[in-house]
C-alpha cells in the first residue's frame, strides 16, 4: 500500500533521472494516505514522527538529529551519546542509470564465500 501518495511536481522535477520520472508517472495516481486513520488508535506523537520520517522529499524530511529530538523519542533521548555524522553523500541516488542497471544494483546479491578467515583449504 502506498502510504505517501503520488509525488507532486515540485518532487518530480528534483528527481534528475528521465527514466525514474517515466516510471514514477506511469504508476496509478493515489493520494496520501492520512496516517492518523491508517494507524487507528496509534500515538499522536508516534504517527507525526512517521510521517516526517516518511516525507518522499529528502530535502522536507526529518534528519537523524531531528528524530532523535523529536518529543515521541524524548524518553530515550540522551544528547550526550547521539554522535552526528557527516553530511550524507547523495551521489549514489543522482546517478543517471538506465532502468536495467539500477534492476542489477537493487537485485544485488552478494556472494557467499565458502570459507572465510582461517587457513585457506
Amino acid at each position: 500500500m502506498f502510504f505517501c501518495g503520488t509525488p507532486g511536481d515540485e518532487l518530480m522535477q528534483k528527481i534528475t533521472s528521465e527514466e525514474a520520472r517515466h516510471y514514477i508517472r506511469s504508476l496509478p495516481k493515489t493520494e496520501k494516505r492520512n496516517f492518523s486513520d491508517v494507524f487507528r488508535g496509534a500515538n499522536p506523537l508516534a504517527i507525526d514522527l512517521l510521517e516526517k520520517m516518511l516525507e518522499l522529499d529528502a530535502d522536507k524530511r526529518i534528519t537523524a538529529e531531528q528524530a532523535l529530538a523529536h518529543p515521541y523519542l524524548e524518553k530515550y533521548a540522551d544528547p550526550t551519546d547521539e554522535p552526528t555524522s557527516s553530511l550524507y553523500d547523495q551521489s549514489f541516488e543522482d546517478m543517471d542509470l538506465p532502468v536495467e542497471k539500477w534492476k542489477e544494483v537493487v537485485n544485488f546479491v552478494p556472494q557467499q564465500h565458502a570459507h572465510i578467515g582461517g587457513d585457506a583449504q
